[in-house]
């Protein structure tokens, strides 16, 4: 059995020059996220846009690594993910309808009518809209769990009334 040597095609090996003349559908949007808290309770700390801790750190985390020891700890994460949340809801839900404007502009099928052509572009960008549904349930989900904690632990945060030391001391 004779083996032949295939030249690696076009772009296989990364070696050729990408083609800059593509104009896509996709909307070009970034998301930048600046969390910062008061430093009150360590709880705040500065975060980065790329999600890492500034000085040092190397948390995974956009929002960081989650750190509950005080009430005002799980206010801030609570809160911090609302706003993140909320942000990427307006995001996804722009880039829903710019997609769906960009793609009802484009050139119909053979044989389409033009509402065929915007049901065609509603049912793609119907996706990012979804997403951005989301994106606000779970902003809404970050309000209800910092409540749910108030309410359930509402007698634990509350300051309790010190025992006085008895000033009997322990006789036989």
């Amino acid at each position: 059995m004779a083996t032949t040597n295939v030249p690696p095609q076009a772009g296989a090996n990364g070696s050729q020059a990408k083609n800059t003349n593509f104009t896509g559908f996709a909307p070009k949007f970034g998301l930048n996220i600046n969390v910062s808290g008061n430093g009150g309770g360590g709880g705040g700390k500065q975060m980065t846009a790329a999600g890492g801790q500034q000085g040092g750190g190397g948390s995974h985390f956009i929002l960081g690594d989650p750190e509950f020891n005080s009430a005002e700890d799980v206010r801030n994460y609570c809160n911090h993910v609302r706003a993140l949340m909320i942000q990427a809801a307006i995001e996804l839900a722009m880039a829903s309808k710019i997609l769906e404007a960009r793609l009802a502009q484009a050139q119909t099928l053979p044989g389409d009518n033009v509402i065929q052509a915007r049901m065609r572009a509603l049912k793609v960008s119907r996706k990012l809209k979804k997403a951005a549904d989301g994106a606000t349930a779970a902003a809404k989900s970050a309000v209800g769990a910092y409540g749910a904690f108030t309410r359930e632990y509402a007698d634990l945060m509350r300051p309790r009334p010190q025992r006085q030391a008895s000033t009997n001391p322990f006789k036989f």
